[in-house]
């Protein structure tokens, strides 16, 4: 996290001499991302997680992601816009559950939205841009699981970050193709799970609380209009 937050300094260092660069280069004010890739979230395996089960834990650390932003470049070198990104992981097996031996599986998302501030660097010759973003706003956690066949829908909700950094390859005036690094970051206080007609919430501990925070590697399409 730390290391994106220095990508996006850079990014607003640069700002003044990508000024005098840009002068001469036809402003796009809209630039339309869209990309999914890799994903693998950061936390690790709680030591509450029973041996039997953490290669099942583990499994769900990795997964994959798709994502769109959308950017209103008020000066050639920055913008503002809205970021929307979901991280996507399952696994199905055997876990243990109080000593007990169950079929489990599960089905979770993250999602993350909100506004966004962008800073970008093009080229003298147009061909290769360096976008860097930060976006702050909702990051939501579902999990459609099953004990036993039984559904159990986990569901929380809180603040989230996004850090991106990404080159920009434009074929066209209009028309790219990039690659990304972002770090999407925040912690849930609670959880709520409801099965059967029946809602409980458990708030966790200080210590217990959980991260959700992953690192994202994507490549996707541009737009700039």
């Amino acid at each position: 996290m730390k290391k994106l937050f220095a990508l996006l300094l850079v990014g607003l260092a640069i700002n003044a001499k990508a000024q005098n660069q840009t002068k001469s280069v036809e402003l796009n004010r809209f630039r339309v991302a869209v990309q999914g890739g890799f994903s693998q979230l950061l936390a690790k395996t709680s030591d509450a997680v029973p041996a039997e089960s953490r290669n099942y834990v583990a499994e769900l650390k990795s997964g994959s992601h798709f994502g769109a932003d959308v950017t209103y470049f008020v000066k050639p070198t920055w913008g503002l816009g809205a970021k929307f990104s979901q991280f996507n992981t399952s696994n199905s097996g055997t876990g243990n559950l109080q000593g007990i031996a169950v079929a489990m599986s599960d089905d979770i998302a993250h999602s993350f939205v909100g506004p966004s501030f962008s800073t970008k660097y093009t080229t003298a010759n147009t061909k290769h841009s360096f976008i860097f973003s930060l976006a702050l706003g909702y990051l939501g956690y579902n999990n459609n699981a099953k004990l036993n066949g039984q559904l159990v829908k986990i569901t929380g909700a809180t603040f989230g970050s996004a850090l991106d950094a990404g080159y920009d390859l434009n074929i066209t005036k209009s028309i790219a193709i990039g690659a990304q690094i972002s770090m999407t970051g925040g912690t849930l206080s609670k959880l709520t799970y409801s099965s059967g007609g029946v809602t409980t919430t458990e708030t966790f501990e200080k210590d217990e609380k959980e991260s959700l925070s992953r690192i994202d590697f994507s490549i996707g399409a541009r737009f700039n209009f």
